[in-house]
């Protein structure tokens, strides 16, 4: 088994109907587990899993066609209900009847879906600079979701790429260093990870997303960093309008990746807010 080095945890393998599940469990007490953004996998909750596992047990895994998770086959298709599927199949192998989840980004929009399809399956919803509203990606990902211009992009896809990308999701761009581009940069090297990319980038209808939030039946905690240039401040306010019990935190000098940039203030936000102290 390959051993996660920024934790010094051993990840391990869940083999499942569709996927090869690349996954990590640490401490115990109460589920909590973690949703990582698109392009990203479990490493970018490295600041984060020691931490609160602490006080819970965490689980984070690679997304289907992310990471390190595999597909069995070339033609899944990548969308919401794969995701859920697949979630639901994790929670299955590993004995959980109901989770707190936390979702980053296109993480916090599966977050926001599977609250919405399972309700008695979650208990509290960690959002995270959350995708789930109805807008405009960033233009790499517009581009991405047509089928002629994501497939000329892919030559262009460099190490260069990725950290223009990682520096554009934070304040403070000196936290994106060689080790974290290598990182995110290596999977991406598997052709079969970036068609799922484009796979997702094409099927995903933040529509779906936007009018479960009013159902959502689980207390919800909001993070947004304020100077987030991938997804405007705006867009966690609106937010918090629509679903029932949300708490918002904006968090200061901080860009799109909170639980990365703030990883110690954001840490404790989720452990009172799961304890019940907040």
């Amino acid at each position: 088994m390959p051993v996660f080095s920024d934790l010094n945890i051993e990840t391990q393998f869940l083999s499942c109907k569709k996927f090869l599940l690349h996954y990590i469990q640490k401490g115990s007490g109460p589920p909590l587990v973690l949703l990582h953004g698109g392009g990203s996998w479990l490493y970018s909750f490295r600041h984060n899993i020691s931490s609160l596992a602490k006080n819970y047990s965490v689980y984070a895994f690679d997304m289907p066609g992310h990471g390190y998770t595999q597909a069995r086959t070339d033609d899944e298709i990548y969308n919401f209900e794969t995701v859920s599927e697949t979630l639901l199949e994790f929670m299955a192998a590993m004995n959980l009847k109901k989770i707190n989840i936390a979702g980053h980004s296109w993480g916090g929009g599966w977050a926001i879906y599977f609250a919405d399809q399972y309700p008695d399956r979650v208990d509290k919803i960690i959002l995270i600079d959350s995708s789930g509203l109805h807008r405009y990606e960033q233009l790499v990902w517009e581009l991405l979701k047509y089928p002629i211009l994501g497939k000329f992009m892919l030559p262009f896809l460099t190490e260069n790429t990725i950290r223009k990308g990682l520096e554009a999701s934070f304040y403070d761009k000196s936290i994106v260093d060689r080790k974290m581009i290598t990182n995110i940069y290596t999977p991406l090297l598997n052709k079969k990870i970036i068609t799922a990319q484009l796979n997702y980038s094409r099927n995903i209808n933040w529509k779906k997303t936007k009018a479960a939030l009013p159902r959502i039946r689980s207390k919800a905690l909001i993070i947004w960093g304020k100077n987030d240039r991938y997804i405007h401040v705006k867009h966690g306010i609106r937010m918090q309008t629509l679903i029932p019990d949300a708490r918002l935190e904006i968090i200061n000098q901080c860009g799109h990746s909170a639980h990365e940039e703030h990883p110690g203030h954001i840490n404790h936000l989720i452990t009172d807010f799961i304890a019940g102290s907040q």
